[in-house]
């Protein structure tokens, strides 16, 4: 699933969800993609925050910050 948003000085449109794999891709605006193991609630959560017209980026902040999101490190 791809979720949209219009604009963010963080990141680039869309963010790109893996449900099977509870996975989120993101791509941030210095081009690089990094892949975060999501909780159950985050996609909830930032479907509010775009809907809200809020900040994208601030929730993705408070979203590794609070551990929704956390970093896939892959070898």
């Amino acid at each position: 699933m791809n979720i949209e948003f219009t604009n963010s000085s963080m990141l680039q449109s869309p963010i790109i969800v893996d449900s099977e794999a509870g996975t989120a891709t993101l791509t941030y605006n210095n081009g690089k993609d990094y892949t975060y193991a999501m909780n159950e609630t985050f996609v909830q959560d930032l479907q509010e925050v775009i809907t809200n017209e809020q900040s994208v980026g601030k929730f993705i902040l408070a979203a590794r910050a609070d551990r929704r999101l956390t970093e896939v490190v892959t070898a």
